[in-house]
């Protein structure tokens, strides 16, 4: 018999593993549903089979010797590489299951996720989505999301970013509100017009590319809103100028409720990335997610930016 015999008894491991973690005979047993004398004998006999010592009993409790706690840290190596393995196995042959849970910030991706959230629970009867949209000025927070969809990396510890490509935006206007204020010719032309932001107060900085170079031009306006669909119904009601991402308004620019301005002037895009957990292995329905959406949403970009 090899010395590695002993070691294939998994019951009397398991025994010993609970009684190194409860460092009692009797929570053991209680967590084993057996009896501290079952638990007693098994030890026993492991430490006779193995020709050493594992474990020192006392009026304080149970302590491991030495060789004890050497071979309790390599069951739980063992079992974390075991547990690494199910988790493998269980994604390849169940694929995503349970609740995904996404958390973004964004308008933009408020409106493009949710056609694709839908095709992926098509495509995965067996998984729910859920899909939590936050106030654009919070910061977004894990509270057990999978996933985080964001303009800008969230102030939280071990995260992971993985690129989604440009947000393509328009500067745009109501008909009603350039036939009585005109039509920008040129970005610095924005300085003379009323331009609906997204920031409370003080100046707001447009970015624009001019001669391959970055430009931002400083705009102001009186009114502003934490939220861009608010400060498109503004610029529909003739209000003044708004820049938003061109999902939101894609609808608005095909009926002509809204006409694009400096449409040649290349806007210097903002980018969109999904967060996700560093972890070793991701559930499946994270990792698959996450590929999906990097697929899915390039195209959805160029679409929406002809």
């Amino acid at each position: 018999m090899s010395l590695a015999a002993p070691l294939r008894d998994l019951k009397k491991l398991n025994t010993f593993v609970r009684v190194a973690e409860r460092r009692s005979f009797t929570k053991a047993a209680e967590d084993l549903r057996t009896t501290p004398s079952v638990v007693s004998k098994h030890m026993k006999e492991l430490e006779e089979t193995l020709g050493f010592s594992l474990l020192n009993r006392s009026t304080h409790g149970i302590v491991l010797t030495d060789a004890g706690e050497g071979l309790f840290q390599n069951c739980l190596h063992m079992l974390a590489t075991l547990d690494d393995y199910l988790v493998e196995a269980r994604n390849l042959q169940k694929g995503p299951f349970g609740t995904l849970r996404v958390q973004t910030t964004s308008d933009y991706a408020r409106l493009v996720l949710s056609p694709l959230i839908g095709t992926y629970a098509d495509r995965h009867p067996g998984l729910r989505v859920h899909l939590s949209v936050l106030p654009e000025d919070h910061t977004p927070v894990e509270d057990g999301c999978d996933v985080i969809i964001a303009g800008r990396k969230p102030s939280l510890p071990g995260l992971v970013e993985r690129d989604l490509g440009p947000v393509p935006h328009v500067i745009c206007a109501s008909p009603d509100y350039l036939d009585r204020f005109g039509r920008p010719r040129d970005p610095q032309d924005l300085r003379h017009h009323n331009c609906l932001v997204n920031f409370y107060g003080g100046l707001k900085s447009w970015p624009f590319q001019a001669a391959s170079r970055p430009l931002l031009v400083e705009v102001k306006g009186t009114l502003s809103s934490n939220n861009a669909g608010a400060l498109v119904q503004m610029a529909l009601q003739g209000r003044g100028l708004v820049r938003v991402p061109l999902a939101i308004v894609e609808s608005e620019l095909a009926q002509k409720r809204l006409e694009p301005v400096l449409a040649r002037a290349a806007l210097s895009p903002e980018r969109l990335s999904v967060y996700f957990s560093k972890a070793k292995h991701l559930p499946a329905k994270t990792s698959d997610f996450i590929q999906f959406l990097a697929v899915s949403m390039t195209p959805k970009v160029i679409e929406l930016a002809r």
